[in-house]
């Protein structure tokens, strides 16, 4: 359901439809990504019937409608309360919540719902099972994305003596006075190349402190 339409089939409305919390939906979904990517690509060969052939061994059975909180941390509220409302005066959602000192309803809802898209994090996946979906950006949001640079990464030098088959590097500006957009992120790839960082990696260095 997540790969027909990632954009409406989040981890939110997929543990509200089957009942589950939102991080096992998410785990859920990277899971079968990397599953049918490596399947796929023949990384792995996927042993079946393991659940079955497990509890047949043991004695045991799967337990079944089992049904899980969306999230595990409740927030602490107090008892009922009561407000006198003078006849004839309108006392909705918007009103509730500021005799409550809290956000309206509506207004947690619209923020989730504009919110960015649910994208698996794992390097190398192909995106027909990890969809990239975007959604659509503000003015300010697209003047932000324009300030840190072109979306694809920059090719600068390749050097084969410099080849690894297990790790990629890499490297931050970290200059205490520097703003994100003007950092230089440097990648030095499994391959030798040494490519300057695009959005992706600028985007999951914004904000941070060092």
């Amino acid at each position: 359901e997540y790969l027909e339409d990632p954009v409406r089939n989040t981890p939110r409305v997929l543990s509200e439809k089957y009942r589950i919390s939102i991080k096992r939906a998410e785990g859920i979904i990277k899971l079968k990504a990397i599953e049918h990517h490596k399947v796929a690509y023949g990384e792995i060969v996927l042993q079946k019937n393991f659940t079955s052939g497990m509890e047949s061994m043991l004695g045991v059975r799967s337990v079944t409608g089992i049904m899980e909180p969306q999230i595990t941390k409740r927030t602490s509220v107090s008892g009922p309360r009561f407000h006198a409302v003078p006849e004839g005066e309108a006392f909705g959602p918007v009103e509730a919540a500021e005799v409550l000192g809290r956000k309206p309803f509506q207004q947690i809802v619209d923020r989730l719902a504009a919110s960015t898209p649910y994208i698996v994090d794992y390097e190398g996946l192909d995106e027909k099972f990890a969809p990239r979906p975007q959604k659509k950006l503000s003015d300010s949001e697209k003047r932000r994305l324009d300030a840190l640079g072109s979306a694809t990464d920059k090719l600068i030098e390749t050097n084969e003596a410099l080849t690894n088959r297990r790790w990629k590097y890499v490297f931050t500006d970290i200059g205490k006075n520097k703003d994100m957009k003007d950092r230089v992120v440097l990648i030095r790839d499994k391959d030798g190349s040494l490519k300057e960082a695009g959005r992706d990696y600028k985007l999951k260095r914004y904000g941070q402190l060092w």
